[in-house]
């Protein structure tokens, strides 16, 4: 099965240079815990010093919470679903995104 990932920039650089968008094949059996090593393992996904945290989004759902492995290497992937969840069931559209964490504004 094809998944498409689209990702969002962390700085106006890599928005121009970076690709934003990457397709990745996968076995039928994949789960959302290969599919989230196989992406951090690509090194798609870009990082700076102000934005460590990725948000995993299929459609609206969350389905996980990356870390920068350079920033923050000791935080783990926080899965808002079982990680042996099959992508097959889960991206059913085959579109994953990839959105930075931002934090709740000050007041809230």
């Amino acid at each position: 099965m094809k998944i498409h990932v689209n990702r969002e920039a962390c700085c106006s650089q890599d928005d121009q240079l970076g690709p934003l968008a990457q397709a990745y094949e996968l076995r039928e059996d994949c789960s959302l815990g290969d599919f989230v090593t196989a992406v951090m393992g690509s090194r798609f996904l870009q990082y700076s010093s102000t934005h460590t945290t990725l948000r995993c989004l299929v459609g609206p759902r969350q389905v996980a919470t990356v870390f920068s492995p350079y920033l923050e290497p000791a935080r783990e992937t926080v899965y808002a679903v079982p990680l042996q969840t099959l992508m097959r069931d889960l991206a059913r559209d085959g579109v994953v995104e990839f959105e930075f964490e931002r934090p709740a504004p000050a007041g809230t």
